[in-house]
């Protein structure tokens, strides 16, 4: 059973006044606010539950209130679900969700493109603020000019802040590094705008109240210390301000300032502030699948070994078969309208239609262990195909041809392991001709997050049904060296452990899967980045900035620009880099703190060094191998995982519960003539250490990531 926090009964009761100061019927702010007695009732429930969180007496002699220079927008009256309000608060803020506890953005100012409006629809459908958060704070004249790529440090004198303010975290007062910009005016951004937000990598945690602090020592153009808010100072000292949600401010920003003065951080130098509660789209994600597994199944229909050359493999059999899925997305691929969820009366996504995909699966020719084959999941790249399992082998020379038979499951079966791969949603088997950024539909952004969406759960439901995949040994006659253990009567896979590996497109997947779904125990991404406000604008494969500026009418884009994260707000459902440190480092309650070995390639064409320099934070993993490129190493100072780990790298890291697992990154050159987005393939130091990783995993419950070694010599059992 959930404990009854402290942050809870405030937050609860943060929205019980909002409700109630929106509710009154008024339409000025006279009409909607508490009444005096509310406000004093307030201030005591404050002072009895929070202690020293409460707005209290701050002294018997305060000055008056003042307020000069520039000054921060903190308007608590006015309404702000309006385009031409919208900034007259900063924002995010527990301040602006809705009755439902989602993030209020319906009426961002936008240049009225009808490209964004369905993303801004479903921002405000997700649970609370992001774990990737974007803050917006507007003054009454410029406030100091900042560039982006300027890292400010995660220290009490910093003009600049995100700070745990959380009673009940573990981690309160716990700073962040952070980046921030003052955009120039467009038809999203207003005039003096600061915005801020962690640095790219750093992922919050879920359900947790943090705060951004302007402090006066940010300063203005003029080079002035910035201005204080009459209202912000009355919260500071305790005081239960006027207007709509003024009493409601109170309660939010009670834990604030006792986290400010065990910093240092003096209450006097708070220019702006905002204090909010990130959601959790993980556990939305899980939540939602399990309802589907409940509800429906995936049929396997009958694998037949491959009429090419599924019996020709020295390692394995290949069977091909098909596999009918629920599907929950309206419309039709790849949805250029609709591709949504429908939700029923009690939050169930209704069922659209099925349709049947082609799925591969490899068996070691080998005899079989008793209960199965151990079982690989891989699920297949960015248009990719089901058959990339098997036929996503090495390319020998510049244009050459990928070699077939030789994929992951011909590195998987040298280690005893089964793999089995499907189609996933608008590949070019379901979407005829497909591109390999398919699922990024410029013309329907929002289906973006149900694609992903829909696929996780496709994935899910397939390893359920593999629980009763039963091969006949007169299917596979003709795949020698299978031979079935006394008592079994047919070819099977075990049941566990299932762990699970991806490429590109597949490695987000992979992390997305691995976080949801409780069964898998260690996970392989390979090309796998992440971020999207971040990525569109960085990889290889788009020139996106100067097509989505005129697209969006937006100027000088990044992931700060209210465009970009509006879109980064509605795609984290769909966003691996919030699923990464639930993998291992924060898993979802009941589910495993799983392995993963984490391989990133120099001059990747989809994901530059700089993704993964942020990838690597968001993993939390320390760097064993070459430095192939040293901005990692910055990076991962950031959070104090700089430095080089020895192989073998075994059990280096601990989740947030104390349990040990392995987690790491390691650093290769491409090979010279191919993509090295495509290291798992090209690489045989990769490929003997996911091989290796998995088979330590397998045989002694931990995981060991090797030093590179050639193909075929044998892995170390310990450490």
């Amino acid at each position: 059973m959930a404990k009854t926090s402290t942050r809870g009964l405030a937050f609860g009761r943060v929205l019980l006044m909002m409700v109630a100061a929106c509710g009154g019927g008024g339409t000025g702010a006279d009409d909607a606010s508490p009444d005096a007695d509310a406000a004093a009732d307030l201030t005591a429930d404050l002072t009895a539950d929070r202690g020293a969180d409460a707005p209290g007496d701050a002294g018997p002699e305060l000055p008056p209130i003042v307020e000069e220079g520039t000054l921060a927008r903190f308007d608590l009256s006015v309404d702000l679900d309006t385009a031409e309000h919208f900034y007259d608060f900063p924002w995010p803020s527990d301040l602006r969700l809705t009755a439902r506890g989602t993030p209020a953005m319906t009426h961002i100012p936008s240049p009225g493109v009808d490209l964004v409006a369905p993303i801004i629809a479903i921002a405000d459908q997700r649970p609370g603020f992001p774990v990737t958060p974007v803050a917006w704070f507007r003054f009454s004249a410029d406030p100091a000019p900042r560039t982006r790529d300027v890292v400010i440090a995660a220290d009490p004198t910093s003009p600049l802040l995100l700070v745990d303010v959380d009673p009940d975290s573990p981690e309160r007062g716990r700073l962040f590094p952070l980046v921030a910009t003052t955009p120039p005016v467009d038809g999203w951004v207003p005039e003096h705008l600061l915005a801020m937000s962690a640095r790219p990598g750093f992922v919050l945690a879920p359900d947790r109240t943090y705060a951004f602090v302007v402090t006066r020592a940010a300063k203005d153009a003029a080079g002035q210390p910035l201005g204080i808010p009459a209202d912000l100072q009355r919260l500071a000292r305790g005081e239960v301000p006027a207007g709509a949600r003024g009493a409601a401010a109170a309660a939010l920003y009670a834990p604030l300032w006792p986290t400010l003065d065990g910093l240092g951080v003096a209450r006097d130098q708070v220019a702006a502030a905002t204090v909010f509660t990130t959601g959790d789209v993980v556990a939305e994600t899980a939540r939602l699948s399990d309802q589907v597994l409940a509800d429906h199944d995936a049929t396997l229909g009958p694998l037949t070994v491959d009429p090419d050359d599924g019996a020709d493999h020295s390692r394995y059999c290949e069977l091909h078969g098909t596999l009918t899925l629920p599907q929950f997305q309206r419309g039709e691929a790849p949805f250029d309208t609709e591709g949504l969820f429908e939700f029923d009366a009690s939050g169930r996504p209704v069922l659209q239609r099925e349709e049947t995909v082609p799925i591969v699966v490899t068996m070691p020719r080998q005899p079989m262990p008793a209960g199965g084959y151990p079982l690989v999941l891989y699920f297949h790249g960015s248009g990719g195909l089901a058959s990339q399992v098997v036929d996503r082998g090495t390319i020998e020379f510049a244009g050459g041809p990928e070699t077939p038979g030789e994929g992951p499951a011909w590195v998987l079966a040298a280690h005893g392991f089964g793999a089995v791969g499907a189609a996933l949603p608008v590949n070019p088997e379901r979407v005829p001709g497909a591109s390999s950024i398919e699922y990024l539909n410029l013309a329907n952004l929002a289906a973006f997050r149900d694609t992903f969406r829909q696929g996780v759960i496709e994935q899910r439901l397939m390893l359920e049904a593999l629980d009763g995949l039963r091969v006949a040994p007169a299917t596979v006659a003709a795949c020698a060296g299978m031979s079935l253990p006394a008592g079994e009567e047919s070819y099977r896979f075990a049941t566990a452990p299932i762990l699970a590996m991806g490429q590109s497109m597949g490695g987000m997947y992979a992390n997305m899967i691995g976080a949801t779904e409780p069964r898998i125990e260690a996970v392989v991404p390979t090309g796998a980045g992440g971020f999207w406000s971040f990525f569109i604008l960085q990889t290889q494969l788009l020139n996106a900035g100067p097509l989505l500026g005129p697209l969006l009418e937006a100027e000088d884009l990044s992931f700060l620009h209210p465009s970009l994260h509006t879109m980064q707000t509605a795609w984290e459902p769909a966003e691996p880099m919030v699923y990464m440190p639930r993998l291992a480092h924060r898993p979802l309650p009941g589910h495993p703190v799983r392995p993963i070995y984490e391989p990133v390639g120099k001059g990747d064409s989809f994901f530059s060094t700089t993704i993964y320099d942020a990838i690597v934070l968001a993993y939390g993993h320390p760097q064993a191998g070459a430095a192939v490129w040293p901005e990692m190493q910055q990076s991962l100072a950031l959070a104090g995982l700089d430095g080089f780990l020895d192989y073998p790298v075994h059990q280096d890291l601990q989740s947030v519960d104390g349990e040990p697992y392995t987690g790491v990154v390691v650093q290769y050159e491409g090979d010279g003539w191919s993509d090295p987005h495509t290291i798992f393939t090209q690489l045989d130091a990769v490929k003997y250490q996911y091989g290796c990783f998995l088979e330590t995993f397998r045989d002694t419950g931990t995981a060991t990531v090797p030093a590179p070694a050639p193909l075929g010599t044998p892995c170390p059992k310990g450490p």
